[in-house]
């Protein structure tokens, strides 16, 4: 969640009854301002209009915030070149924190709008492909197989440049509580996490993981199966320095 203001909006309680563009209707960046500023008890007078528009707008000081939530780094965010502006942070409250994980915006992201070494805190919205549940061995059903195939193959080339570098944090495997996953997709992650651990490359970093985390090796008896730990394993590869 980017907030762009003047840099006299320090936090995000003063903008308390201030204008700020939280672009067009029904939008994924309208729902989450929405929410997000009802949670955390601020009453803004909310403009609604698209965020080209409201960068301009903002510039001429019409605005006094422009809420924008994409991936970053945003391009429309980091193309602002305003010396009076920047991004403010927002707090991880706990009335956000059961739909929201915390996030940190860097100079490398913006260096137009964050100093140098600096972070600001934000927020992060959680995103999820779903699909309607189709009977099995109908055409949808197929089509829909035949998608996570050629799409879960293709994740590891969609998150090297020149894509977009949020690619890198897709958890094909990650758990959506009170979801079920698509049959073909759950095999095909049950099929190649097991794959994965068997290349020399994975098998070193997850014998690192299960030292770090003082598991215990994996064996016969190893209460908690394959399939989990890799999960967990994944999670803490992401973490690591060197993980890109």
């Amino acid at each position: 969640m980017h907030v762009i203001a003047p840099k006299s909006i320090e936090r995000l309680s003063q903008l308390e009854g201030k204008k700020v563009a939280v672009d067009l209707p029904n939008g994924g960046t309208f729902v989450t301002a929405i929410n997000v500023f009802e949670r955390l008890g601020v009453h803004a007078n909310f403009v609604y209009v698209e965020q080209r528009i409201a960068y301009d707008r903002l510039q001429k000081g019409e605005l006094d915030a422009v809420i924008a939530v994409q991936g970053k780094p945003s391009r429309a965010t980091a193309a602002i070149n305003d010396s009076t502006l920047h991004l403010v942070p927002v707090e991880y409250s706990k009335t956000l924190q059961s739909d929201y994980l915390p996030a940190q915006l860097t100079a490398e992201d913006y260096p137009n709008l964050i100093e140098k070494d600096a972070r600001i805190d934000s927020i992060a919205v959680p995103a999820v492909l779903a699909a309607y549940n189709w009977a099995p061995n109908t055409e949808r059903y197929r089509r829909l197989a035949h998608f996570v195939a050629a799409f879960f193959a293709k994740i590891g080339e969609l998150q090297q440049p020149p894509f977009h570098p949020k690619w890198r944090e897709v958890a094909l495997n990650a758990p959506l509580q009170g979801w079920m996953r698509f049959r073909p997709a759950q095999e095909w992650l049950d099929h190649h996490e097991t794959a994965e651990l068997d290349s020399p490359q994975i098998r070193d970093r997850f014998e690192r993981f299960l030292t770090d985390s003082q598991a215990h090796p994996i064996g016969e008896d190893q209460s908690e199966d394959r399939g989990a730990l890799f999960r967990r394993f994944m999670e803490w590869q992401r973490r690591q320095p060197d993980a890109h």
